[in-house]
């Protein structure tokens, strides 16, 4: 579900990680559970220029020190807004200049309709952090599949009920042994904030 742009933009400010932030990498904020660009090398901020100029067909972009102020001549007031990137059906801003305030990255998200229907690794899949929306509890979710019409053998001395739940045992061991290996891939969305005058 990532789009096209977002990686172009994660390509030129490097890897948006939880790791990075967390090992103090100077040039990465974290906002409720994203993240947000403070500082860009000068190539960094020329690429950034392109991309605006570019995308939005502004004429320049000028960058602000906080989310509001004046435009270049000082005749009008502008407040930046967030402008999510996608790859289609975005507003262009032709001619105008683009007061850019922020780069922001979005916390790491899933899309259940993918990793519900279809498992991970081996029928199973240990489900992302989320949260109860009343309590704020912090829950996760393993999910084993197995074929209920497991063959029978009429003629086994074998319990068949008993090997299904040994399976299911050994699949929840295998997932608890290695949960990375059985966690959905997510993804993340950018977010530019400006103002366009």
């Amino acid at each position: 579900m990532e789009n096209q742009i977002t990686k172009r933009v994660m390509d030129i400010v490097g890897p948006v990680t939880d790791e990075r932030y967390a090992f103090g990498l100077l040039n990465m904020g974290a906002s409720a559970g994203g993240h947000y660009v403070t500082a860009l090398t000068d190539d960094q901020r020329q690429q950034i220029e392109q991309l605006v100029i570019d995308r939005y067909k502004v004429k320049k972009v000028l960058w602000m020190e906080i989310p509001s102020g004046m435009t270049e001549d000082g005749e009008q007031a502008i407040v930046a807004k967030t402008h999510k990137l996608v790859d289609e059906d975005y507003e262009t801003y032709e001619g105008k200049t683009a007061y850019m305030y922020q780069i922001l990255f979005s916390p790491k998200m899933y899309d259940p309709t993918t990793w519900i229907k279809q498992p991970v690794k081996d029928g199973c899949t240990f489900g992302p952090l989320v949260y109860n929306p009343e309590t704020f509890e912090p829950l996760r979710s393993i999910t084993l599949t197995f074929n209920p019409t497991f063959p029978q053998d009429i003629d086994s001395t074998v319990d068949q009920e008993e090997v299904v739940k040994q399976s299911l045992r050994d699949k929840l061991e295998q997932v608890l042994t290695n949960p990375e290996e059985y966690m959905p891939e997510g993804f993340r969305a950018c977010m530019l904030r400006f103002a366009a005058k």
